[in-house]
């Protein structure tokens, strides 16, 4: 077993070494005659982790909830170790397995651990559409061009209430979809809203992260913080809900393009630049804190052998 998951572990991380190294080429290649204000850029990266931050709390508010409550440190190892998993194959199923299994290993209990991932998957999700609605009341008719501004704002709001009342038939329906019980139990009301909170304040924090790199390359860009988050939200979502794709790459700087485009925030030389380097920073944060639990974890198992024998 610890073979098998030397295993795994390594070759999630060559995929996402491939990744970076690409990423890297790119950028150096689009911003060679460029002065960006670095700043800016670590900036973004701070807010990057803060969000990443909220979501593990969100995580551990659900796992509590199940009644297996779990330090903030261990609930950011499970889940940063956790998120390597979206580099590869299938990374929406992969990470919701893999929070799920390391979950079970730091002593959270099978269902707790299970039911926690796919239900903070959800909610993720179901908050970026909601966020989507709302923020992107610009870019969405272009996209759905018949379906009034309005009434999507309207659907937005709505569903940002209704939110934590359709966990458990919508944890039920993909149960059926996925063939196995998704057994979610009566979650106080208080648990739900506050990891419904920290998503929505999650994908807010993200569209504030992208505009920060715009202004580090390119001051002058025009649009706001709720624009650069119906743009962000929008493509992550597109690399989300596209299976195939390791990270969402393709499909994500895909959706970023038009959107920038549709919303004429940046020109399409300006928005590649943003694009690569929100990835480049994205790729980076998200193997760095994995790679650092792991690191630290070894240490820390060398350091007891090496007690024990002496």
């Amino acid at each position: 077993m610890r073979a098998l998951q030397a295993t795994v572990v390594l070759g999630t991380l060559w995929l996402a070494s491939r990744q970076l190294a690409g990423h890297w080429g790119a950028f150096r290649h689009d911003t060679a005659a460029m002065r960006p204000r670095w700043s800016f850029v670590l900036g973004s990266a701070a807010l990057v982790l803060t969000c990443y931050a909220l979501l593990v709390h969100a995580w551990r508010t659900l796992v509590a909830a199940w009644g297996t409550p779990l330090p903030f440190w261990t609930a950011a190892r499970v889940w940063s170790v956790g998120n390597l998993a979206r580099f590869a194959p299938a990374p929406l199923v992969a990470t919701t397995g893999a929070i799920g299994l390391l979950g079970k290993a730091a002593g959270v209990s099978p269902v707790a651990a299970a039911g926690s991932a796919v239900l903070g998957t959800l909610l993720n999700l179901g908050t970026g559409l909601v966020v989507l609605s709302i923020a992107g009341a610009r870019l969405l008719p272009v996209v759905a061009p018949r379906i009034p501004p309005a009434l999507l704002t309207a659907v937005g709001v709505a569903g940002l209430v209704a939110l934590p009342l359709v966990v458990q038939p919508v944890a039920r329906l993909a149960g059926r979809v996925l063939r196995r019980a998704i057994d979610v139990p009566r979650l106080p009301p208080r648990a739900l809203w506050t990891a419904v909170t920290l998503n929505v304040a999650a994908w807010f924090l993200y569209g504030l992260a992208f505009r920060l790199l715009a202004l580090a390359f390119f001051p002058g860009s025009g649009g706001g913080w709720v624009a650069y988050t119906a743009v962000f939200t929008f493509g992550y979502l597109i690399g989300w809900l596209f299976l195939p794709a390791p990270a969402g790459v393709g499909p994500r700087e895909w959706a970023l393009s038009l959107a920038l485009a549709t919303l004429g925030l940046l020109s399409p030389v300006q928005a590649a630049v943003v694009i690569v380097t929100s990835r480049l920073v994205l790729t980076l944060l998200e193997i760095l804190p994995g790679v650092a639990f792991l690191a630290g974890g070894a240490l820390s198992r060398s350091s007891s052998s090496t007690d024990v024998s002496l």
